[in-house]
């Protein structure tokens, strides 16, 4: 498992007061014009289907261990440009995404019987 926070991202997440009792949770959903989106919020709710998929210093990133597959690759960074400041999730790993960069999809598991 391997995700990427720029150090901007992290600083980010510290001006947030993200701390100890805190967490960035993590997820996609179904959605956009690929398929998937990214879902990432401020959490305190830890459950037991959880991973800590980042750590540095107080600053945790958290998702369910049923996606982890789907976050494996993903790059964390924050943009304070001026039309649209914000987080950005990215990942390498996708093989299409909107032109917006808003959805992924990935890769299709090869099924009984395809040929790669």
């Amino acid at each position: 498992m391997n995700i990427t926070v720029t150090e901007l991202a992290h600083q980010k997440l510290v001006d947030l007061k993200i701390d100890d009792r805190t967490f960035l949770r993590l997820g996609v959903k179904s959605g956009g014009c690929s398929g998937t989106t990214y879902d990432a919020r401020i959490d305190d709710d830890f459950r037991s289907e959880d991973q800590i998929v980042y750590q540095k210093s107080e600053i945790r990133i958290v998702a369910d261990r049923s996606q982890i597959e789907s976050l494996d690759g993903l790059d964390v960074d924050y943009s304070n440009d001026l039309v649209k400041s914000g987080f950005r999730l990215s990942n390498t790993k996708h093989v299409k995404s909107c032109g917006c960069g808003a959805s992924f999809k990935t890769a299709e598991p090869a099924g009984c019987g395809s040929v790669n």
